[in-house]
């Protein structure tokens, strides 16, 4: 397991600017601790907010939802998605928020990927319903945040980008060792402090903090639940990487025959899933 001891902690909250929670999401995430939340009062909240309604009807009236009218009503939109994925939601906007300012990459290409992989998991999700237990906006909430420590590491350090390039081109090679090698820390490790300091679910950072790890579903101390979501989140990832860029995920290959022996599936329905999957994804969203 990665380090994330007490010192190490220490050393991650003092060298990287983790930003504290918007008030925004303190205050839904308070309209949610309550023994009866109300999605109207989560409404009200959003409403205060036009970008963030904008966001919220977006993804509501995107064609994974298959509504057969545009909604425009943030109240029923609210109702729609549920607590759980409109919390995710707005963690993953106003995170996106307030992660900006120079960087050694794209932070807009790269919020964008997150978004494509988390669209690309609910998908996932439907060929291999029958296979797991768990919650979609699980699964959506891990291929939002997964990778969110990496904005931070290319705010921190120049030469990030080249690092990302040499992590993605090495398929043997565990990503986020790449990472310790030039840094003597990784973005697995910084993600999983925001994500704790934002108030994800402990099972979510602790996923935000293994998810690179090749073995992770051999670990008996993990639940059912998430061994299961890091199979899917590793299919998502793979998928949307063929789909963008034409080419094989670098972590796919370490960690295909663990995550389809789980899922108890062949090599032969694996790829006729991942056809049907790229077909259906380039039917709802063209090119990306």
């Amino acid at each position: 397991m990665l380090d994330i001891s007490e010192t190490n902690a220490e050393n991650i909250t003092s060298q990287f600017s983790i930003p504290p929670k918007p008030t925004v999401l303190i205050a839904i995430q308070q309209e949610l601790a309550k023994s009866d939340p109300d999605p109207v009062d989560f409404a009200d909240v959003i409403a205060q907010d036009v970008a963030l309604s904008a966001v919220v009807l977006k993804t509501v009236n995107s064609p994974i939802f298959g509504m057969s009218r545009e909604l425009s009503d943030i109240r029923q939109a609210v109702i729609l998605l549920g607590a759980d994925k409109l919390e995710h939601l707005i963690t993953y906007f106003t995170l996106r928020k307030s992660l900006g300012g120079k960087a050694s990459i794209s932070l807009e290409k790269f919020w964008d990927n997150t978004m494509e992989v988390a669209t690309m998991s609910q998908l996932v999700l439907k060929y291999v319903a029958d296979k797991v237990d768990l919650y979609p906006e699980d699964l959506y909430a891990l291929g939002l945040f997964r990778d969110c420590g990496i904005p931070l590491m290319a705010m921190k350090y120049d030469n990030y980008k080249d690092v990302l390039f040499e992590a993605n081109h090495s398929p043997h090679h565990v990503f986020t060792d790449i990472e310790e090698g030039h840094y003597r820390t990784n973005h697995a490790i910084v993600g999983y402090f925001v994500a704790s300091s934002w108030n994800l679910p402990k099972s979510l950072c602790e996923l935000v903090l293994r998810h690179h790890e090749p073995d992770f579903i051999n670990d008996q101390s993990v639940t059912e639940s998430q061994k299961d979501l890091y199979c899917l989140i590793k299919i998502a990832s793979h998928a949307a990487t063929i789909y963008k860029y034409g080419k094989i995920d670098a972590e796919w290959p370490m960690a295909k025959e663990l995550v389809l022996t789980r899922l108890g599936m062949s090599d032969i329905d694996y790829e006729d899933m991942l056809a049907d999957l790229l077909e259906e994804y380039h039917s709802l969203y063209g090119e990306l």
